[in-house]
């Protein structure tokens, strides 16, 4: 059902709460600050849950085994509400995607809880009107997605919330305890609170705005495990994601399975169960369910399908060609993994995945980078600087490409103890190359832990993560992003963009955040077209006054030109200029004003050792041209 926005900060609800014996009778009021008006899409009253779970969840253990097109007949319905696990292009249930548009399903809302390729195919074959996005139309390093992107654009599919990363994830959180909301410090004081379908209100023990976000029970959820038995006993190998809540917060639970083991084997490693077999109603078993996207330690992305993808579903007429051949045209999965190249494809992908052989990227696009003076590029010149604004022993959520990049670089050079943390659950590792993804089995190598999302981002809200890195579409002069839309509005963009992924959970809670992008007066301007993620909100002291985390904002912004931090009003300073760039062309690069010192030095350029590190980390050339 619909929240609605406003503006009267008069309202109030009242609740009762103990502060010892004299306050225990004693009502007291919460002042609601302000409302998102974005859909509470998925939202259930917890007593009608709890009676759906008591009359329509068996407690018995009995065989669930089904196959795809009988639990997708039987389970998923037009209409309905649906979330899938995994991340983006990992451990993702693409069976049941495919098996879905067979079956024409239709006006689907989905989470867009970083869903990549499965929601893309999805909406791409009509099959989803509605999205609640966190991180949506886009395929991380790969790009944009042309299909899901045309129909928002063009009005087919319709953002009814946005959201982010860490929001949506602890709406499953709040739904899988069987509690109303949760209670977070992000959102507040963006754009992306105001259409999504939180409530600020004044934390009644520390008189702070903190936002509530409402639970969410998915009508069904879909996910891809490496192994479980015939009941729903499943394990998972490497990072959780949000699937340990997302499979409790479910209404209906079809998992697909990679293998099916005995019970025995279950119950001789109980501490492996992530997901308990109540909690399932069907199992279907399909060997590389995840297809073309990549089951870690098992196979890799296949690199190839996926950019075939992305070059039919420029038009219409290519997406349908898509559809034709590799969904309506083949019976069932294991006719399309044939069609695929079978079994010698996929022990070639398994390849990748233990990195025997290198990956591919035919989606690249050519690039030559041009040597600046000093015999460096401007990549390499952005990634080093960035690299430099990091120390050791700190701790770093990363991005992708660029924040990778200079992460990796500072481990290897002047930071080794540089604690590395990915959004998806990848704690420390030791990233051999460079991943295309934050939730691909590189950002989990030889890692101090395989966690979840829900651990990584409380960590981050408890205050435990130094450094943010992220990038953007447009910035304003106080570091405020969007990555949401750009040109006409919200709801009828000219051009819509992923949404916040995890970038306004980063910016509410590290302490500090590093934004590298491109400078140009269409990228720094004085005005967002949509505030995504906060930065100093309308200068000083106003991240404090909406709520956000104390000692926390934007910290450094490196672009092609120079580096920035902020003054005293929060407003954007220079702080060092690149080599052969002049402040001229600093303030011709802008929109808005810059706090411009009257010396400012020159920074820094790569090293040799630096150049052939970088070289090192991305031998695709995927990043580092």
């Amino acid at each position: 059902m619909p929240t609605h926005a406003t503006s009267d900060h008069q309202l109030i609800f009242a609740v009762r709460f103990g502060l010892g014996m004299k306050m225990a009778t004693e009502p007291r009021n919460i002042p609601i600050l302000a409302r998102g008006a974005g859909e509470r899409i998925g939202w259930h009253d917890p007593d009608e849950h709890r009676r759906f779970i008591a009359e329509k969840k068996s407690r018995a253990l009995h065989s669930k085994l089904m196959t795809a097109s009988e639990a997708v007949s039987q389970f998923v319905e037009d209409g309905q509400f649906v979330a899938l696990g995994g991340f983006g292009h990992v451990r993702v249930p693409m069976n049941l995607v495919y098996e879905i548009i067979r079956q024409r399903k239709r006006n689907l809302a989905v989470a867009g809880k970083t869903a990549v390729h499965d929601l893309d195919i999805l909406i791409g074959a009509g099959c989803v009107d509605r999205v609640e996005c966190a991180y949506s139309f886009g395929h991380e390093l790969r790009g944009l997605s042309p299909a899901s992107r045309r129909h928002v654009q063009d009005g087919r599919t319709r953002v009814v919330a946005e959201t982010t990363n860490a929001s949506l994830q602890w709406r499953f959180l709040a739904g899988m305890m069987g509690i109303p909301f949760i209670p977070a410090r992000n959102l507040m004081g963006t754009d992306t609170f105001e259409k999504s379908s939180a409530i600020a209100v004044e934390d009644p023990f520390s008189r702070k705005p903190v936002a509530l976000i409402p639970s969410a029970n998915p009508d069904v959820v879909l996910i891809h495990v490496p192994r479980c038995d015939k009941y729903g006993n499943c394990q998972i190998d490497g990072i959780a994601v949000e699937d340990i809540e997302l499979a409790r917060a479910a209404r209906r639970l079809i998992v697909t399975t990679e293998e099916i083991v005995e019970h025995s084997e279950i119950q001789a490693h109980p501490w492996r169960t992530s997901i308990p077999f109540y909690c399932v109603d069907a199992v279907v078993h399909q060997a590389y369910a995840s297809h073309p996207c990549e089951m870690p330690y098992m196979y890799f992305f296949d690199e190839a399908h996926i950019a075939e993808w992305l070059r039919l579903s420029r038009s219409e007429a290519g997406a349908t060609e898509y559809f034709e051949k590799y969904v309506y045209g083949v019976p069932d999965f294991n006719a399309y993994l044939e069609l695929v190249g079978g079994e010698a494809l996929m022990a070639k992908l398994r390849d990748i995945e233990h990195m025997k052989i290198p990956m591919e990227a035919p989606w690249l696009k050519p690039k030559t980078e041009p040597q600046l003076p000093g015999g460096y590029t401007g990549t390499e010149l952005l990634a080093t600087t960035a690299c430099n604004a990091l120390v050791d022993s700190a701790s770093v959520f990363v991005g992708t490409g660029l924040p990778m990049i200079a992460t990796m670089l500072a481990q290897r050079t002047h930071a080794p103890n540089l604690l590395l943390i990915f959004e998806a659950g990848g704690i420390r590792p030791t990233v051999p190359t460079l991943p295309i993804s934050v939730g691909d089995s590189r950002t989990f190598f030889e890692a101090s832990a395989a966690s979840t999302m829900h651990d990584v981002m409380a960590a981050a809200q408890a205050g435990f993560v130094d450094y943010g890195f992220l990038g953007a579409a447009q910035m304003d002069q106080h570091g405020n992003l969007n990555t949401t839309f750009i040109g006409r509005t919200w709801d009828q963009p000219k051009t819509r963009l992923p949404g916040s992924g995890g970038a306004n959970d980063l910016a509410s809670f590290c302490h500090k955040i590093i934004v590298i992008m491109r400078q140009d007066r269409l990228r720094f301007v004085e005005k967002l077209d949509f505030l995504t993620t906060p930065g100093y909100l309308d200068g000083a002291g106003s991240r404090e006054r909406h709520g956000l985390p104390e000692q926390t904002g934007p910290y450094r912004v490196i672009t092609q030109l120079g580096v920035y931090d902020f003054n005293e009003q929060g407003c954007m300073r220079l702080c060092s200029i690149h080599p052969g760039v002049t402040i001229e062309e600093i303030r011709e690069n802008s929109s808005f004003e810059i706090d411009i010192p009257e010396n400012v030095p020159t920074s820094a350029i790569p090293t040799a050792e630096e150049q052939r590190i970088l070289r090192e980390i991305d031998p695709a050339h995927i990043v580092i041209g």
